[in-house]
């Protein structure tokens, strides 16, 4: 008797792990964090527990990011991270594990090698069938646009570690490029401007709850300033700091000003029935790095194209891996008929 595979959707991202379980949606959506006691080599905690461990641990606690520009960088976390996931979380046993099929969405310029990493990983937890699809494939998907369809689109992903952008068309990439500088990047651009400007180091959680307090692209009059406290590099004492959204917005500017070009280089290899399709359509933007207000504006103005934030920017990766599960490649099918 055949048995029935189950279909299993990995979002493994820099920041955040996203997992689709075929009839019960995503069933964790955490930060792409593990802690392990380094002793006995246990898992301590994983997701939001771990991540709150950052910069705040004793010595005989190691607190991992394992994934680091989109690419996985430490094996064994990543696989202690989503055996957690599976195990702990949604009781999957090693029985269940060998009846999934999986796919694990990356951003578009990885390298084959770093394919296989990813690919490896979900084969040494026990799913014997993968396969590995585009962030920005998945994207579209799960934002609900038809990337089968004959017209050109264009999707640019800031995530975490990379910013992705792509031309799609009949169901696959036309072209892609990826530049490393997104949610991460932001935020230790913002702790540098801090230690620069203030004297003041602040860790990882507080430049990056600085980012999500004050990050605007707006040009407006409306200035929100908020306190941070970090360690005077001097003195070594802890200190206050305020922090406006003025000095966020001028960290972020000469970024997005990068992924702007980025875009600008794209479009200027797209060829011209694609391009026409893309100045009709417009741009659509996904990932954290969309939530930033003013971000739709900021690239719009600058490259006179429509641009919008799909409605569910943190989760439409891994929504769309339930229709990439349903296509496995096949760009004859339509999945969001099926």
């Amino acid at each position: 008797m055949k048995k029935t595979m189950q279909g299993l959707g990995i979002d493994l991202g820099t920041a955040n792990l996203l997992v689709y379980l075929e009839q019960k949606g995503i069933i964790f959506n955490e930060p792409s964090v593990i802690a392990f006691d380094r002793e006995s080599g246990k898992v301590v905690a994983a997701g939001r527990d771990a991540h709150e461990m950052l910069g705040k641990v004793h010595n005989k606690i190691l607190v991992i990011k394992p994934l680091r520009h989109g690419v996985i960088s430490d094996m064994n976390a990543a696989k202690a991270l989503m055996t957690y996931v599976l195990r702990k979380v949604e009781n999957m046993t090693e029985k269940q594990l060998s009846m999934t099929t999986s796919v694990i969405c990356c951003p578009s310029e990885v390298t084959k090698i770093e394919r296989d990493v990813m690919i490896d990983l979900a084969k040494n937890m026990g799913s014997p069938d993968v396969f590995i699809e585009e962030e920005i494939k998945a994207g579209a998907l799960g934002s609900g646009v038809d990337i089968f369809e004959s017209k050109g689109l264009m999707i640019v992903d800031i995530g975490g570690g990379t910013t992705d952008v792509g031309v799609l068309s009949f169901g696959d990439i036309v072209l892609s490029r990826t530049i490393r500088m997104a949610g991460n990047f932001m935020d230790d651009q913002i702790a540098k401007y801090i230690k620069t400007t203030r004297g003041i180091e602040i860790g990882e959680l507080t430049a990056e709850k600085c980012k999500i307090d004050l990050a605007t692209l707006k040009t407006d009059n409306n200035t929100i300033e908020n306190r941070y406290a970090g360690r005077d590099i001097v003195k070594g004492i802890p200190r206050w700091i305020n922090v406006n959204t003025k000095e966020v917005r001028e960290v972020l500017e000469p970024i997005f000003t990068e992924i702007v070009k980025l875009i600008s280089a794209l479009l200027k290899d797209t060829p011209p029935e694609l391009s026409a399709d893309i100045y009709d359509r417009g741009i659509i933007l996904t990932g954290g790095g969309s939530l930033i207000k003013g971000v739709a504006e900021f690239i719009s103005e600058r490259i006179h194209i429509p641009v919008r934030v799909v409605e569910n920017p943190l989760t439409c990766v891994a929504e769309g891996t339930r229709f990439l599960l349903k296509n496995r490649g096949d760009y004859l099918v339509n999945p969001l008929q099926l």
